[in-house]
């Protein structure tokens, strides 16, 4: 960011790297320089201006977007990716699965845009509907490490915990460090009465 602070690919993936880490004010605001910043939509923004306060920040740049993708930018892939992560820390995730599905129509072969759209459906409590995004991006991108993992969680809310468990051995392949997976295995193991494999568990021996 200090080499070139207006680089546009960089403050997308910083807007939606901020709202996976559930840090909406930093999302917020890089989604809000992004389109400041881009060359066909900057004049919107400055139009737009800032918020009256604080409090409606999120809401006046879902407004802002969404009238931009209502002229120039209706065939642009990464405003609809932008408006459905606002929609997503809006929780309002009707509207961002809507948006990612958009995008996907525009740009099928983003296997993240596909784990995007996955997680926004698990959170909206469809989670065999997230499976099959899941599945698209790991078609995609077989090492995708998040879409295995995320795999492992929506099958564990279906309630299938052999299967989530399998998931997560296949994520932990992949990144033997993430020790929040290796709690989620555990907890699969647990759930699905394999009690004698959680040693290898605690031993981090898959």
């Amino acid at each position: 960011m200090k080499a070139d602070p207006e680089n546009l690919d960089v403050l997308l993936a910083l807007g939606v790297s901020h709202t996976n880490e559930l840090d909406a004010g930093e999302a917020l605001g890089f989604l809000r320089r992004w389109i400041s910043t881009h060359p066909t939509y900057h004049e919107a923004a400055a139009t737009a201006g800032p918020a009256p306060d604080s409090s409606q920040a999120l809401s006046h740049t879902v407004r802002l977007f969404e009238r931009v993708l209502a002229g120039p930018g209706a065939t642009d892939p990464e405003l609809h990716l932008a408006l459905g992560v606002l929609h997503h820390l809006d929780r309002r995730y009707e509207g961002a699965i809507k948006s990612f599905q958009k995008a996907l129509e525009l740009r099928p072969g983003d296997y993240s845009l596909w784990n995007k759209l996955g997680a926004t459906l698990a959170n909206y409590s469809h989670s065999s509907e997230a499976v099959a995004a899941y599945r698209k991006a790991l078609d995609l991108k077989p090492n995708y490490m998040r879409a295995w993992t995320n795999m492992g969680i929506s099958y564990a809310n279906l309630g299938d915990y052999t299967a989530s468990a399998a998931y997560y051995v296949r994520a932990l392949s992949l990144n033997p460090a993430a020790e929040h997976v290796w709690g989620y295995l555990r907890t699969s193991l647990a759930c699905s009465g394999q009690m004698d494999l959680l040693g290898a568990v605690e031993a981090k021996d898959l």
